[in-house]
């Protein structure tokens, strides 16, 4: 056995360079506030509203018990994925290396690398579209500037990307408040229709779309950030506990909500109203002119925010998949800037291609492959792991095919993914009432707790072999 610790080293020459390495101890120093705070903005994005244009026909009062039913649904699974973060301080999919295998998770870790830099590329697309708009300025110019911005700032970290969101929180609230009322005064609105439905709807197809776009997106990346959180002590307080299980899915459909009826109550004036940075104002010149100009210059920083928080988990998940080929390197410090930079032009590459036209489907086929490797990987978490395993555990590579490719937990996620894509045939109905990523979910679980307590539960750890056991010496799960 080899006894080695981890680099304690989490940020070198300003840049975040700790990778997919646990957070040590001293950097673990955010609050459940700040925490919120965070994800708030990293909702927030200038692309938030369109759930709006999605949701449009069902009307205001409809639309909004949707979101909260989308909260409800989605607030156990974001908080224990939270809980995670604080408990075991590295990435979920490092954590997945233990559920599906270190040769399956890394599979998933670069698919979940592209799915990223598609949602990078759709709030790339939408902040380009607001300053290209407001300058009369070649869109694509604003494609590679504002990614080029966004890259930057994740080069830095979680630190100082906390820092942004909580400083610029502000200019963004206020931003939105001033268009939200030059919206509401200067066109006629007619809520009268907007409260009741306007068109047809199912709520499975709302609510699959709310899920897949928000909360259950987002939740098998919180632990990334919720890492830096204050370490879990089974001595803290029931309130303080329940403070950080909530503060992640509650910061992240509070925007999707307010932002949400916002884009509904322009999308009823105005084609495309739904993106209200971009609505022309008859009537406002002079002052009132420039100062809804700043504004939408103010909302374009909620691109930043949530792109952010799309390329610092991206650079996460390509990591958590390459980790083997440059563990033992002496340049590994390098790893994680050189991959932000990389996937961050993969992202306005996908912008410049149009991927915005396809974000119904995006959306769709991402919370198909997601939702099940998030339920799977809570649930062997949550009864197994926290229990019984060290972090040093999870780096370890094993030599034997069953640790690698754990098929006892691919499969199942792979008929949830096979269900939530192409659902039950005639019994497709079903899905009028249910989101269907939700339901493919559930059926994956379902069989992975059989499976589980029928056969894994007792032949995993005997089958543990590795190519070389090390044992780190720096961390335990408490």
């Amino acid at each position: 056995m080899v006894v080695k610790s981890f680099d304690n080293d989490v940020v070198e020459h300003r840049l975040e360079v700790v990778g997919v390495n646990p957070i040590p101890n001293h950097a673990r120093t955010m609050s459940s506030r700040k925490i919120m705070i965070f994800w708030a903005m990293a909702s927030a994005s200038a692309l938030t509203p369109i759930v709006g244009l999605e949701l449009y026909n069902m009307g205001l009062p409809f639309a909004t018990i949707a979101i909260i039913v989308a909260l409800l649904i989605g607030i156990i699974p974001a908080g224990l994925v939270a809980e995670m973060g604080r408990q075991i301080p590295v990435p979920s999919l490092v954590v997945s290396r233990k559920t599906y295998g270190f040769m399956t998770s890394g599979a998933y870790s670069l698919v979940f690398t592209f799915l990223n830099l598609g949602f990078f590329g759709l709030n790339d697309t939408v902040g380009a579209a607001i300053i290209s708009g407001l300058t009369h300025s070649n869109i694509i110019i604003w494609y590679v500037v504002m990614g080029v911005i966004q890259v930057v700032l994740v080069l830095f970290g979680a630190k100082w990307l906390e820092y942004f969101f909580r400083y610029s929180a502000p200019v963004l609230i206020v931003s939105y408040i001033i268009l939200a009322y030059f919206l509401l005064t200067t066109y006629t609105i007619n809520f009268s229709m907007l409260m009741h439905p306007i068109g047809a709807f199912t709520w499975g197809a709302a609510l699959n779309f709310l899920l897949g776009f928000s909360i259950l997106a987002w939740s098998y990346k919180i632990s990334t950030q919720t890492r830096f959180g204050y370490p879990y002590s089974e001595h803290d307080s029931s309130g303080k506990k329940m403070k950080y299980f909530i503060s992640s899915p509650v910061g992240i459909m509070i925007p999707v909500l307010l932002m949400g009826l916002i884009g509904l109550v322009g999308n009823s004036v105005a084609t495309g109203g739904w993106n209200i940075a971009t609505l022309s104002f008859p009537g406002l010149h002079g002052l009132f002119g420039i100062v809804v100009f700043i504004a939408a210059l103010g909302v374009s920083l909620a691109i930043i925010h949530t792109n952010a928080m799309n390329l610092y988990p991206a650079t996460a998940d390509l990591l958590a998949a390459l980790q083997p080929a440059f563990r033992k390197k002496p340049n590994e410090k390098l790893a994680q800037p050189i991959a932000t930079i990389l996937l961050g032009a993969g992202g306005i590459i996908l912008a410049i291609a149009g991927i915005l036209a396809h974000i119904e489907t995006f959306i769709d086929d991402l919370a198909s492959i997601i939702f099940p490797f998030t339920f799977i990987l809570i649930f062997d978490w949550f009864v197994h792991l926290r229990h019984t395993t060290k972090i040093g555990d999870y780096y370890n590579i094993p030599k034997t095919i069953f640790m690698n490719l754990r098929i006892d937990a691919l499969i199942p996620a792979l008929i949830g993914t096979i269900i939530a894509m192409f659902g039950i045939g005639p019994y497709d109905v079903i899905f009028n009432y249910f989101p269907q990523a939700l339901f493919g979910s559930l059926i994956g679980l379902g069989i992975y707790v059989a499976v589980y307590y029928g056969y894994s539960k007792n032949h995993v750890n005997s089958k543990e072999h590795y190519s070389e056991k090390v044992e780190y010496v720096d961390f335990e799960v408490e």
